[in-house]
């Protein structure tokens, strides 16, 4: 039935919001001394608790160290100077400590979600194919 696929189709939507905001960014969170952020053109003084895109730079400074909060909890250590990307989803260093089992396995928890979503979506589309009330064939005469 139709209604069974709008259903199907509201659910889905519903449930992978959160998975396609999970690749929004990180929060910084800076351990020690300074940091600068960029998204594109130069470089600005960045405070601990600032939300960064996918995307932009970040700038450590001599001696600083910080690290990237991802929404779904995974961290990504940098522990010296110089210049990182933040990536769309976190991909933190094997066994660093404090992040996500998934995220050091390399599993990448929200494109599973998305590829089954569209499996489960396509399952309902081809199920709902076949809802068409049965009609009896005329008789056959001799």
């Amino acid at each position: 039935m139709k209604t069974s696929l709008l259903l199907t189709i509201a659910l889905a939507t519903a449930f992978s919001a959160p998975v396609l905001a999970q690749g929004a960014g990180a929060t910084l969170r800076i351990d020690s001394g300074s940091a600068m952020v960029s998204t594109g053109g130069e470089f600005a003084t960045a405070a601990s608790g600032t939300q960064v895109r996918s995307g932009a730079r970040i700038m450590l400074a001599e001696g600083s160290s910080a690290t990237l909060v991802y929404p779904n909890g995974c961290t990504q250590p940098m522990r010296s100077a110089g210049v990182y990307g933040v990536p769309a989803t976190c991909v933190a260093a094997g066994g660093a400590g404090g992040s996500n089992a998934a995220a050091t396995a390399g599993v990448d928890l929200g494109g599973a979600a998305i590829i089954s979503g569209v499996a489960v979506l396509g399952a309902a589309g081809l199920a709902s194919m076949d809802d068409v009330d049965y009609v009896a064939p005329p008789p056959v005469s001799r």
